[in-house]
Order: structure tokens, then C-alpha cells, then sequence
């Protein structure tokens, strides 16, 4: 093929490769696989820590006697009926105590039986020494059982969970830094490594503190996986097919929620279903060592223009594309653009001025309070009065309807308006929730809540970006969404709240909302406004001034758009 113009830049070069051909579309159906899995990871704890009624062990070493065939009873039944001492609940009804019991330590068992009640006449009540006893009708396995953590370790499930998000924190930003020191694709790869080994290794954890640990390395490596493979592919598709590698990511985390529940209810062991969520990774780890490319934006910033050269040219063939004869030289004038852009990146331009600061702080609390919210919604299914499974089947089923409700009403009711309006209907939600009965109706209404907060969730990406000056709009959707990680790591520990008063974490959840979507009237509205270039342009939607661009840069800020609101 003759010779062409080199002034092409990086995304002119990837119409001509192929812009979402067969190469790309590989490269996001093995994306779409740890997509899938991620959702397992994140929420495993919801089955794995789920609560069920316990009590002490009382006659652990005397075995049921034998010899009372003429009486109908469960021997851990009359056990627990003999040692345990019964209170009365808030609503009057009655129900045994969890964490103590009847001193019969001298008292046989068949003894016990034969005086019957009368057995814990003036016997001393004390805390729990021989270890518990599980209702096991509803969950068969969980780590509170196989770990006892009842009666004062109650809380460190929770912990546990929060951790987990911390671990998600710092694979927002640690796979980032070796992505740029050492390449997309070998990070990828000590990703998915890491996964498996940390994955694998958690199924034979000996002690919740082992379980914490290992637990925290998978959030990193969960999160890194998906952060870096959504790159990878997303530098190697034209601007205009992101938003369809975006909504197919969301699309599939949901999905995951079909997968988790499914694998829980089929297979009642925790540490089992922990090696079934982990094993997928291996394939995924075999495919990328053969067919995930480096980043040819990579290797470009770095001068390896001939490895990145190499690249294109097999996404070319995949793709049946045919490239000019001077690509190389095209290949290498793309560096001096990237330097060009790269120097911008900074997430200290937040802070340059007031209106900046401002409009970032109230961006940064409203993305918080979404992560707070979803999460806390997400992981409380098990208290909602119905059968767990069902309660997270319909949680995730939800986020389906609302990706693709939220396009609309953004639209309709521009960003401003409609991510305030969801967040206070969604806090409404939660506020309401405790004023229903446990059951199918209380479901529905905090359900109802995870809907709305789902749809802000969605939309906030749209106008982070619309706020961002193009020059930094990258690090600021980043700094965003590492910010966003706190709520996820307070939502567990604000479920521990429950234990100063049953309904304080729906309520902390709902007022947080609601507050949030108050302050969102505080920022400016972008909805047919022309993106801001630069800062001076922020500046101005914060002042409701129209941004005035030069001829010609709106159709550039376009397509910088669809390609950054992507990543």
C-alpha cells in the first residue's frame, strides 16, 4: 500500500487497525470472564458470614442415651432445652439465650433428662466454655461457625469485609503505578497470578486473622485485574466503541450476582465455593500469557515503537485490515503527542482555585456516599425478613433496569437534577424501610433504594466528566473513583451499628443519601453544554457562564469526551 500522511495520531491509528474488529472483541470476552467473577469475590461474604441462631454447647463428651426408646426427642434439642436459659424479646416472645448457659457441669446427661426443667434449679448462669452449637438449616458452612465468632468477636466479620475494600483502595492505585513503571500486560498477569494463590490459599485458612489477610490481597488483586484489563482494552478500541466495552463490563458485574448466588445455594461450604470463584482464573491466566498484547500507549510513551509496531500489525491481520507502508514512521510521530498530553495529568489542578476545590469536594462526598450506600445495600441482604438468596438475586437483578433507565433520565432531566432526584428517593427508601414489617415488603422498598442509588451511581460518571477539563479529565475519573473506596470500607463497619439499634445502619445509609443529593443542587449543570477544555471553563459552568471555545475545538472535545467518560 502507497505511503500516507504521518500525521495521524493514536486514535486515527486505531480506525485503521480495526476500531472494535475480531481482535478486540477477544480481548473483551476474556475481560467479560474475571468481570464475572469479581461480583463473587465481593460479595462471598454475604453467604460466607451469614448469621444463624446459635448457643452454647452443653454435654459435649456424654453421648444420648440409648435406652428411652418410648420418648420422641432430638438429643441436641433436650440439650439445649436443659442448659440453656431462655429470655423474653422486645415484642414479648421468647427465645434462648446465645451466650450463656446453666452451669451443669456435674451433672450427667441422662440425669439431666430424667429430672427434666427441674435440672436448672438454682444452677449458676455462665458464659459459654465448651465452644457452640449452629442452626445450621440455612447456611451449613460459614466462617462465624468454623471460626466461632459470636459473643464478642461478632463484629470481626465485618472487619473483615471493610478490609476487603481497603484492599480494593489500594488496587485502584498500586496496579496504576506498575502498570506505568513495568507495562499493562505483565502487571495483568501478576494480577491474575496473585488471584490464584491468594484465592487458593484462602480455602484453608486456619483462623479469621488468616482469612483477613488473605482476604485483603484478594481485593488487590481482584481490583487490579479488572483496572488494568479495562485499559488494556480500552487503548486498543476507537473512542467511539468505549461506551459499549463500558456498559458491557456493567452488564456483566451484574451478572455476577446470578453466578455468586447460584454457587452458594448449590454448594453450602464456604471454603468450597472460595476455590470455585478462584479456579476460573487460571484459564484466564493461560490466555493472557498467549493473546493479551501490551499497550501499544505503552510502549509508544516508552520509544518501544517497533515492539508496539509489531502489535498493530498482528491486530491488523486478526482484523483483516491492511496498513500503509510508512506505519512505523506514523507509529513513532504519536509519541510527541502523548508528551504533550501526558504533562497535564495531575490531580492537583483540583485544587487550583476556590470553584475547583469546591465543586471537588462536593463531587468527591457524593461519590463516597454512593459507594457507602450501594455497598451497605448490597451487603445487608440477609436482614431484610426474606430468604437470603432470593433477597441478593433480586438485589442484583435490579442494576440491570437502572443502567439502562439512568441513560434516559439524564437526558431528560440533565445531571444535576436527575442524580438529586434518585439520591433523595433512594434515601427516602432507606429512611422508610424500618417502618415496614421484616419480609417481602421491606425487601422490596430497600431494594427500591439500591435501584435509585444505582442509577446516581451510574450517571455521577457522566457529569465527573463533564465537570473535568479534558487536560485532566483521566486523573480526575481516577482520583474520583479511588476517593469513592472509603465508602466501601465503612459501609461493613456502619453495619455494626446494628447492634446499638437495629435500624441505625438503613438510616445512616438513607440521611447520608439524602444529604448528598441536596448538595448536588450546589453544582453546576452540564447537560448540552459544550465540554470544558480547560480549567477557565470549569470555572465558568460553576458560574453558570456558557463556555466559549475556540472554532474547531468542540469537535476535538467530542471525541476526547467518549473516549475519557469510558475509562
Amino acid at each position: 500500500m502507497a505511503a500516507t500522511d504521518t500525521t495521524m495520531n493514536f486514535e486515527d491509528i486505531q480506525r485503521v487497525v480495526g476500531s472494535f474488529g475480531l481482535y478486540q472483541k477477544l480481548l473483551v470476552a476474556l475481560l467479560c470472564i474475571p468481570l464475572l467473577m469479581a461480583p463473587c469475590h465481593v460479595y462471598l461474604q454475604v453467604f460466607a458470614a451469614g448469621k444463624s441462631d446459635h448457643w452454647c454447647k452443653s454435654w459435649v463428651n456424654d453421648d444420648c442415651p440409648t435406652d428411652l426408646d418410648d420418648v420422641d426427642f432430638n438429643c441436641e434439642d433436650v440439650k439445649k432445652s436443659l442448659s440453656i436459659p431462655i429470655i423474653i424479646d422486645e415484642d414479648n416472645s421468647t427465645k434462648y439465650e446465645q451466650c450463656t448457659k446453666y452451669d451443669v457441669g456435674n451433672i450427667d446427661l441422662q440425669t439431666a433428662i430424667v429430672l427434666g426443667d427441674n435440672v436448672t434449679n438454682e444452677l449458676e448462669v455462665i458464659p459459654c466454655d465448651e465452644g457452640w452449637e449452629y442452626d445450621r438449616s440455612t447456611f451449613r458452612s460459614t466462617i462465624i461457625q468454623d471460626f466461632e465468632l459470636v459473643c464478642g468477636m461478632d463484629y470481626l466479620p465485618n472487619v473483615a469485609q471493610s478490609l476487603y475494600f481497603v484492599g480494593y483502595l489500594f488496587g485502584s492505585a498500586l496496579p496504576g503505578i506498575m502498570s506505568d513503571v513495568f507495562g499493562r500486560r505483565w502487571t495483568f498477569i501478576v494480577c491474575i497470578t496473585g488471584m490464584i494463590i491468594m484465592g487458593v490459599a484462602n480455602t484453608f485458612s486456619m483462623n479469621i486473622w488468616m482469612f483477613i489477610v488473605l482476604r485483603f490481597f484478594v481485593g488487590i488483586f481482584v481490583k487490579g485485574i479488572n483496572l488494568i484489563g479495562f485499559v488494556i482494552v480500552v487503548e486498543l478500541v476507537a473512542p467511539s466503541k468505549r461506551v459499549i466495552v463500558s456498559n458491557t463490563t456493567f452488564i456483566f458485574f451484574a451478572i455476577g450476582y446470578y453466578l455468586i448466588a447460584g454457587i452458594v445455594y448449590l454448594i453450602p461450604n464456604w471454603r468450597i465455593v472460595q476455590l470455585v470463584i478462584s479456579l476460573p482464573y487460571i484459564p484466564v491466566l493461560i490466555l493472557a500469557l498467549i493473546f493479551v498484547p501490551e499497550s501499544t500507549r505503552w510502549l509508544i510513551s516508552n520509544k518501544r515503537f517497533e515492539s508496539a509496531d509489531n502489535i498493530f500489525r498482528k491486530i491488523a491481520k486478526v482484523n483483516r485490515r491492511t496498513l500503509p507502508d510508512n506505519f512505523g514512521k506514523i507509529v513513532e510521530q504519536t509519541y510527541e503527542e502523548d508528551q504533550q498530553n501526558s504533562m497535564f495529568q495531575t490531580v492537583r489542578k483540583f485544587v487550583c482555585s476556590r470553584s475547583i476545590f469546591l465543586i471537588t469536594m462536593n463531587m468527591s462526598f457524593n461519590w463516597i456516599v454512593q459507594s457507602l450506600v450501594y455497598y451497605g445495600l448490597s451487603l445487608s441482604t440477609s436482614s431484610l425478613g426474606i430468604d437470603p438468596y432470593i433477597a441478593f438475586l433480586i438485589s442484583g437483578t435490579i442494576e440491570i433496569p437502572a443502567y439502562f433507565l439512568c441513560m434516559f433520565v439524564a437526558e431528560w432531566f440533565g445531571r444535576r437534577g436527575s442524580t438529586c432526584g434518585v439520591m433523595l428517593l433512594g434515601g427516602i427508601c432507606c429512611c422508610l424501610t424500618p417502618l415496614i414489617p421484616l419480609g417481602i415488603w421491606r425487601a422490596l422498598v430497600a431494594m427500591l433504594g439500591k435501584f435509585f442509588i444505582t442509577m446516581s451511581f451510574s450517571i455521577v460518571y457522566s457529569w465527573a466528566s463533564e465537570l473535568t477539563p479534558t487536560i485532566m479529565r483521566n486523573s480526575g475519573l481516577g482520583f474520583f473513583s479511588t476517593v469513592s473506596r472509603v465508602g466501601g470500607i465503612l459501609s461493613p463497619l456502619i453495619l455494626l451499628l446494628e447492634n446499638v439499634w437495629t435500624h441505625l445502619p438503613i438510616l445512616v445509609f438513607g440521611s447520608c443519601s439524602i444529604i448528598a443529593g441536596l448538595l448536588c443542587l450546589l453544582m453546576p449543570e452540564t447537560k448540552g453544554k459544550p465540554l470544558p477544555a480547560t480549567i477557565q471553563d470549569t470555572k465558568a459552568l460553576y458560574r453558570n457562564v456558557h463556555p466559549v471555545s475556540e472554532s474547531g475545538v468542540k469537535e476535538k472535545e467530542d471525541a476526547a469526551y467518549e473516549q475519557d467518560i469510558s475509562i
